[in-house]
Parts: structure tokens; C-alpha cells; sequence
């Protein structure tokens, strides 16, 4: 899927389309533009030191492994049943319709076994310590603030002089 954005400096329509590689989309806030360079503030995206992980990612895991292997086991029982005596439809579509159950839930059993193995957990670490060394940037939280974006105070550095 991809993000259509317009941006405010060039009024040119960016696509992006991270979602394949990143579909909760954990990264800055604060996009560049590949037409003119100019920065384009997208709340879409999640800041991860500051708002978290996406919640869903959590029920991932267990419904991915629940669906895929429901798919395959019905896939499976019904794979050899005679459907020749069926009084309605067509046999033949019946076994290309366990073909495609045995295929979806083998490619949904990937995505568990992606949590199962700790892929993920690698990814968001490495999510999260981007969002970190980002968030050290007192000129990209300033930015973040400016945008109405509520950063914790851990990460607001205010320069004081303080006069003696």
C-alpha cells in the first residue's frame, strides 16, 4: 500500500510505500521530500521511544498462529474427501478453493513463525533504538514540538544561561 502525501514546499504528490517493509510505520515524523528536499511533518508516523509499539502487534502473534493453522488443517482433512456427490457447485472449484486455503495459511504461518523466531522483536529493537539516537536531537524534538507532538520532558533539552 502506498502513502500518497502532498508536499507543502513543491505541492508535488510524494509516494511512498513503506508499509509493505514497515505496515505500522515506526520511524520519524518528520519525512523529506525526494522532489525538492524539503521536510514534510506526517503524523502517521510512530515515534516508538515516544508513543510506543502499535498494541495490535501484540494479538499478531496469536491470531496469525490460530488462522494460518486452522487454514492448513482444513486444508488438509478435506484435501482427499470425494466431492463428486456435492448437490450444489462444482467440484473441481471446491478443490482449487483448498488449494488456495492450504497456500493463504501457510503464507499466514509465516507471519508467526516471524514472531516465533524473534524477527520482529529484533526489528523493533532496532526501531527503537533509531527513535532514541533521534530523539537526542534537540533540533528534531524542537521540530516535533512545534508540530503539537507531545514529547516527553526526558527529551526536551532547554539551553538556561544562567547569570552569576
Amino acid at each position: 500500500m502506498a502513502l500518497d502525501i502532498i508536499c507543502p514546499h513543491c505541492k508535488k504528490k510524494v509516494i511512498e510505500s513503506y508499509r509493505i517493509i514497515n505496515p505500522y510505520l515506526y520511524g520519524s515524523k518528520i519525512q523529506i521530500c525526494k522532489k525538492c528536499g524539503g521536510e514534510i511533518f506526517d503524523n502517521r508516523w510512530r515515534e516508538v521511544a515516544i508513543q510506543g509499539f502499535d498494541p495490535i502487534q501484540d494479538t499478531e502473534k496469536k491470531y496469525t498462529s490460530w488462522f494460518g493453522s486452522g487454514l492448513v488443517g482444513m486444508a488438509l482433512l478435506l484435501m482427499n474427501r470425494d466431492f463428486s456427490n456435492i448437490p450444489l457447485g462444482n467440484p473441481a472449484l471446491f478443490k482449487v478453493g483448498l488449494w488456495v486455503a492450504l497456500i493463504l495459511g501457510g503464507i499466514i504461518l509465516l507471519f508467526y513463525f516471524r514472531h516465533l523466531f524473534g524477527f520482529v522483536k529484533r526489528k523493533n529493537q532496532k526501531y527503537m533504538e533509531e527513535s532514541m539516537a533521534r530523539l537526542q536531537d534537540p533540533a528534531y524534538v524542537s521540530k516535533l514540538v512545534a508540530h503539537g507532538v507531545k514529547v516527553p520532558e526526558e527529551y526536551i533539552k532547554e539551553d538556561h544561561e544562567t547569570f552569576h
